[in-house]
C-alpha cells in the first residue's frame, strides 16, 4: 500500500513543470499613461519567486521601465526590482524571497499578498510614448512563478 502511494508521488513530481506558475493577471491602464500589472496570491513565507511580464506590442518597437513592488494587498509596497524591457515577448522583471514580518504575516492571511509591476517611461525610437499606446493591454500579462 505504501509502495503504491510513494510510486504515485514520484510520478506526480516527475510530471510537474520545473517552474510552476502561481498567478497570472492582465495588465491595465493606470495613471499618467502608465500600465499596471498586478496579481494577488497566497504564498508561504521564505519562498523565492520570479516575476515576468509577457508583453504584446502595439505598433512600433518600444522600451519601458518595469518597477516591481510587493505588498500586503491595499497597502504601499516595497520595490523589489527595476529593469528595462521591450514591449514584446517575455521578460523577467524581478526575483525575490517573500519574508513578511509577524504582523504582516497575520494581516496577509486575511487580505492577501500582491505583486505589482508598473510599466513607465516608455520610448519609441528614443522619444517618449504613452505606455498604454506601446502595449496591447488585454493580452499583456504579469506572471508569478516559483524561482528555479
Amino acid at each position: 500500500m505504501f509502495r503504491a502511494a510513494i510510486a504515485c508521488m514520484f510520478t506526480l513530481l516527475a510530471a510537474a513543470p520545473a517552474s510552476a506558475q502561481l498567478a497570472t493577471n492582465a495588465c491595465w491602464p493606470h495613471r499618467n499613461d502608465e500600465v499596471r500589472c498586478a496579481a494577488r496570491v497566497d504564498i508561504p513565507a521564505g519562498t523565492r519567486f520570479d516575476v515576468t511580464i509577457n508583453a504584446t506590442r502595439a505598433g512600433a518597437e518600444a522600451r519601458m521601465q518595469a518597477d516591481t513592488y510587493v505588498s500586503i494587498c491595499g497597502s504601499r509596497g516595497r520595490m523589489v526590482g527595476r529593469t528595462n524591457i521591450p514591449n514584446s515577448g517575455t521578460s523577467r522583471v524581478a526575483s525575490f524571497t517573500h519574508e513578511p514580518n509577524p504582523v504582516e504575516h497575520s494581516v496577509q492571511s486575511v487580505v492577501g499578498f500582491c505583486v505589482e509591476v508598473f510599466l513607465v517611461n516608455c520610448t519609441v525610437a528614443g522619444r517618449a510614448e504613452s505606455c498604454t499606446n506601446a502595449l496591447r493591454i488585454g493580452p499583456s500579462r504579469v506572471e508569478l512563478s516559483w524561482a528555479n
